[in-house]
């Protein structure tokens, strides 16, 4: 039988799909053995199978089960969307969390559970905070690798240490360092303490211990950690006014470009693109209205991003680049995607108190 006819589509396969638990119900009891013997390709049957365990199988959550058969069914849920929720709840590892997030999706319209169940899943499986130490891989026919996790601190420490034997070359570095004895030498620390107003007059005032600061070389350190290091062996102190962004830099020898750059990573330490975290040592200002369309080198117009979001970044709307742009929007920097939509505010230490997407 066509599935066209004289112009109409032949619904009964449609509307066989959209039966959902109803025809999952008719296969009660099957294996999935039984369904390919019966006729149905491997896929179709370890589908049905899958579907049939887990919302007319035996379980300790009955009555969760019910109450999704209903919800599945009061929605029209059909066999795609019911495979749809399972990927989901396959995430999670806890079985009765597992049943909340099924009823939740079932109760759910259907465009809607990917967005739900996506913002579910990052609640009940946090990232994981990875331990410190040492980790070694081998490879039978490839490279071994070495990686090191610990506290930022240390890392940038490592980091600087491998600098001063070879800028360009980290890994003939670090063989001089383990292998040879090299000693290399600790940074000078030449980079950028972010510190707001209210923070300073805590620090000064001795009340440090719980003032998590970052710098502009990836690392944090508390309050406390900068007075017993002194501000001197920092390098440079930039003042941030939670309100009106960098205040000033001071240092007895500095030039207005060098300053322009530091108070640029002092707003963002990071690069700024969304999910991205290059230091700001490693990073490049970017003009915000680009340099080629008369934009000034000013301390609004400027902005830390990273070499490569820096080339991507969108600077002109007759040349696309598909991956958005980067403004400034009341004094705050934020990301405005290619599509519609509203711009989505990048968290800065200057502005930690402040919400971080738009409202509007």
């Amino acid at each position: 039988m066509p599935l066209l006819r004289s112009g109409a589509v032949n619904t009964e396969f449609l509307q066989l799909c959209r039966r959902g638990v109803d025809l999952v119900a008719e296969f009660q009891g099957c294996s999935e053995q039984q369904l390919i013997e019966a006729g149905a390709s491997q896929l179709l049957a370890a589908q049905l199978a899958r579907l049939q365990h887990t919302y007319f199988g035996r379980t300790s959550n009955s009555r969760k089960q019910r109450l999704a058969c209903e919800a599945a069914r009061s929605r029209g849920h059909d066999l795609a969307v019911l495979e749809s929720i399972e990927s989901f709840t396959r995430r999670v590892k806890d079985t009765n969390r597992s049943w909340d997030l099924r009823l939740e999706l079932c109760r759910a319209e259907a465009h809607l559970i990917p967005a739900i169940a996506k913002k579910r899943l990052k609640q009940l499986n946090p990232t994981k905070r990875p331990s410190h130490g040492v980790r070694y891989t081998r490879r039978p026919d490839g490279p071994h690798t070495i990686s090191i996790t610990a506290d930022p601190t240390d890392i940038a420490d490592i980091k600087g240490v491998l600098a001063s034997v070879d800028k360009e070359n980290p890994l003939a570095a670090a063989k001089q360092v383990i292998l040879e004895g090299n000693p290399g030498a600790l940074p000078a620390v030449h980079t950028n303490v972010i510190i707001t107003l209210d923070q300073l007059d805590r620090i000064s005032a001795g009340q440090g211990d719980d003032i998590m600061l970052q710098l502009s070389n990836g690392a944090r350190m508390s309050g406390a950690q900068l007075v017993a290091r002194t501000l001197a062996q920092r390098g440079y102190v930039s003042l941030v006014h939670p309100e009106h962004g960098a205040v000033n830099l001071y240092r007895t020898e500095r030039m207005a470009s060098w300053k322009q750059r530091m108070l640029a990573r002092a707003e963002h330490p990071i690069c700024a693109w969304p999910g991205c975290s290059t230091p700001a040592d490693d990073a490049q200002v970017h003009h915000l209205t680009a340099w080629a369309a008369g934009g000034p080198t000013n301390q609004e117009n400027l902005v830390t991003l990273c070499a490569h979001h820096n080339a991507v970044n969108q600077d002109d709307d007759s040349r696309p680049t598909a991956r958005g742009r980067m403004v400034r929007i009341k004094g705050r920097i934020a990301w405005v995607p290619p599509w519609s939509g509203n711009p989505r505010f990048i968290p800065s230490p200057a502005h930690s108190s402040r919400p971080t997407r738009s409202s509007t």
